[in-house]
């Protein structure tokens, strides 16, 4: 996979936006669905449906029935926020390369946190506690995965300013019982073209690991659907963009009426099987 040919592959010319009808036939679907879903749950449950939950529905559902695990924080924990905070200090040209950033990104993180309590990461304590052979463990693997990002894209073709990481998008179903999509993208770009509202078209960037495997185009499309939910007055992101560096490969859907409408599908047949799976836990 070359840069340039991903990068290309962002930027490209959008198709034309998808309208707000189309948004709200999918928002519809969702809130005429999901209600009577998860009526019967306990009344203190709530399903938050992930990129890494609509993988799982589609690939090892069995893992739905089996309880969780305490949260432990671990590396791979660490390595998307720490990598992504790495990269965005070289494009600001404070650093000339991830491997450079990283460990002073980390220290000055933890700094932060000692002086002022705020865990703008929340791992800084986690890491504050770590023998120092741990932590440079935890700083080599963001180190690594913010690395495969920098030399995956072209940055240099980029004309304005890019989002790096930032909070999620999140949209929540009115229903008894708390249903909550959560969209996670580690770019978000702006496009030439701009809508006839004038707002401009985005394409966001999402990175993974493994290998893209049959039904991507609906877990791209998920985040766009988020996105679009999130605020129903921001334009539906005109492109999302899959990159799993692991297999040096990347993948590109343009957001269309026909993904929006399959990725609303596939979002309520996960919600049914996450139902499903813990109803069987309680009988």
């Amino acid at each position: 996979m070359r840069a340039q040919e991903l990068t290309a592959a962002i930027l490209a010319p959008p198709l034309a936006p998808i309208g707000h009808s189309d948004r709200r036939l999918v928002r519809h679907s969702l809130t005429t669905a999901i209600p009577a879903m998860v009526e019967n749950l306990p009344l203190a449950d709530q399903v938050v449906v992930t990129l890494a939950m609509l993988r799982q529905v589609a690939r090892d559902p069995a893992a739905l029935s089996r309880p969780e695990e305490p949260f432990a924080w671990k590396p791979a924990f660490v390595r998307r926020s720490l990598g992504l905070s790495a990269v965005d200090a070289c494009i600001d040209h404070r650093f000339s390369s991830p491997a450079e950033a990283v460990g002073p990104v980390a220290d000055q993180a933890v700094a932060e946190w000692n002086r002022t309590g705020w865990r703008t990461f929340h791992w800084e304590p986690w890491i504050a506690a770590l023998h120092p052979a741990a932590r440079s463990t935890v700083v080599a693997e963001a180190a690594t995965w913010a690395t495969t990002l920098w030399s995956s894209i072209d940055w240099h073709r980029f004309d304005s300013p890019l989002r790096i990481g930032g909070p999620d998008d999140q949209w929540a179903c009115t229903a008894a019982r708390t249903v909550r999509l959560r969209g996670r993208s580690e770019l978000q770009v702006r496009l030439g073209a701009a809508h006839a509202d004038g707002a401009e078209s985005t394409a966001l960037v999402s990175v993974a690991t493994g290998i893209p495997r049959t039904g991507w185009e609906t877990e791209l499309g998920f985040l766009a659907l988020v996105a679009s939910l999130r605020s129903p007055s921001r334009p539906v992101p005109s492109r999302v963009v899959g990159l799993w560096p692991d297999a040096g490969q990347y993948r590109s859907v343009d957001i269309t009426s026909g993904v929006l409408t399959a990725t609303g599908d596939r979002v309520i047949a996960c919600i049914g099987a996450v139902v499903d799976a813990r109803m069987s836990m309680v009988a």
